[in-house]
């Protein structure tokens, strides 16, 4: 229901649940680590930053579902629920050059002078999430179902992070031969969430727990679907058929919506540089209060123009998307997918903290028998172009990886994803004449 509302009415299944699904997905062009292959005994590891002038990105989700369920209330109703823990990272700066022989700050400055102005930002959003869906069948003419739904998902901030720096510039000057570096403008936001500094080591962790939830604030999202199916022309005077079908295409708006914080008192903005501030005078500044946050601010406040705290409240939205889905019935037990996620947003991204997705296309091939499934998957996004995947399904048990290539010699982890997830389903009772009419059905005049 989490990919399009609309779908819980469209199942067989009079009841399912599933729990302790994992899903996990990771991007950024400029880390390289943990470096295949997976089925070595001792799997070979490396970090590295990645050399090159080119604008750095970094994307990664966690999806933990703790507990979901659906139920059918009738063949025209369905409603579910979920409580999940997400998390997702966001980095984004404009391109910079990084080489090995950028020793120092002097010789890294030297090699960007092209690289200005820089700007650069960073957000991360941790929330528990209570989710209630809603489904109904608006059309069923034997012909075509059109399915509708909605999720509202009310969420608890865990841990709210977010940073800006924008319009960083420096002049070069030349004295004697040297050269000499000057910082002549920037501007800073760093906040983050009360959350961050509750957690206390020396007590009990169900009383950390209970902490943690006690500073949380709530927030709130919204998802928005919509499935057609389309019968097999064979099928059309047939009763005891309503999960047979030849297209099934869906269309979803996801995640319209916020996770919601409240600063910590030392979270900033500033605006400018005084004046004479060389790489060696912020480098005499900062060293050694970097441990603690208020005397880092005090210095920060000796260094820039304007300076100012934050305190209330902050949201960082979700990453909105765009969801397409065509499903192709090939035969009884294989299927052929396409799906198309889009990134957007509608809020000022200059003005809030905004999570930002990949888009994605991906076409899957599966066979699908009622305890068993194997799926094939081709995925393009536009991060780290074409991957191709392969999940199984054994009874409950779903397991998953979009990159194939990370048991090669050859290719780190850093952009790989996969999913777990234990799905158990409670069919319709069927008394024995129904049931005999489903396996042979009558022609209706």
């Amino acid at each position: 229901m989490y990919q399009n509302p609309a779908t819980t009415i469209a199942s067989k299944d009079t009841f399912d649940f599933s729990i302790a699904s994992l899903s996990v997905n990771n991007y950024t062009n400029f880390i390289q680590f943990g470096y295949a292959p997976l089925l070595r005994r001792k799997p070979i590891t490396t970090f590295e930053f990645t050399e090159g002038d080119f604008a750095r990105d970094l994307i990664t989700q966690l999806n933990l579902s703790l507990l979901s369920a659906k139920y059918k209330i009738n063949p025209k109703t369905a409603v579910g629920f979920g409580v999940n823990i997400r998390s997702m990272i966001n980095l984004h700066t404009s391109h910079y050059n990084l080489t090995d022989s950028a020793t120092d700050i002097i010789s890294f400055l030297g090699q960007n002078s092209g690289s200005l102005p820089f700007n650069g930002n960073a957000s991360s959003s941790n929330w528990l999430e209570y989710a209630g869906n809603f489904s109904y069948n608006l059309i069923d003419n034997r012909r075509m179902i059109l399915n509708v739904g909605t999720n509202l998902r009310v969420n608890r901030g865990l841990l709210g992070l977010a940073g800006k720096i924008d319009s960083l510039e420096f002049q070069k000057t030349n004295l004697f031969g040297n050269d000499l570096y000057t910082v002549t403008n920037a501007d800073f936001i760093y906040g983050y969430s009360t959350t961050a500094t509750v957690w206390d080591n020396t007590i009990k962790f169900r009383d950390n727990v209970r902490n943690v939830m006690g500073e949380t604030k709530w927030g709130a999202s919204i998802d928005l679907g919509a499935e057609l199916l389309i019968k097999n022309e064979s099928d059309w005077f047939y009763e005891g058929l309503d999960y047979n079908y030849r297209w099934k295409i869906g269309f979803s708006i996801l995640d319209l919506g916020f996770a919601n914080y409240q600063y910590y008192p030392e979270s900033a903005k500033t605006n400018g540089i005084r004046d004479a501030m060389t790489p060696e005078v912020l480098l005499d500044k900062f060293v050694g209060v970097t441990d603690n946050i208020a005397s880092f601010n005090d210095t920060v406040s000796t260094v820039v123009e304007s300076f100012t705290k934050l305190n209330g409240n902050f949201n960082i939205f979700h990453p909105s998307r765009l969801n397409l889905n065509i499903d192709r019935k090939i035969t009884d037990h294989f299927f052929v997918n396409a799906s198309v996620n889009l990134p957007f947003s509608m809020v000022n991204r200059n003005a809030n903290y905004i999570l930002n997705d990949m888009g994605v296309i991906s076409i899957t091939a599966r066979y699908e028998r009622d305890r068993f499934g194997i799926y094939l998957p081709v995925i393009y996004n536009t991060k780290t172009k074409l991957h191709v995947g392969a999940a199984v399904r054994m009874g409950p048990l779903i397991v998953g990886l979009n990159n194939l290539n990370v048991f090669n010699n050859d290719l780190s982890l850093q952009n790989t994803s996969g999913y777990l997830s234990f799905l158990f389903r409670i069919k319709p009772r069927v008394n024995k004449p129904n049931r005999d009419f489903i396996k042979s059905p009558q022609k209706v005049l």
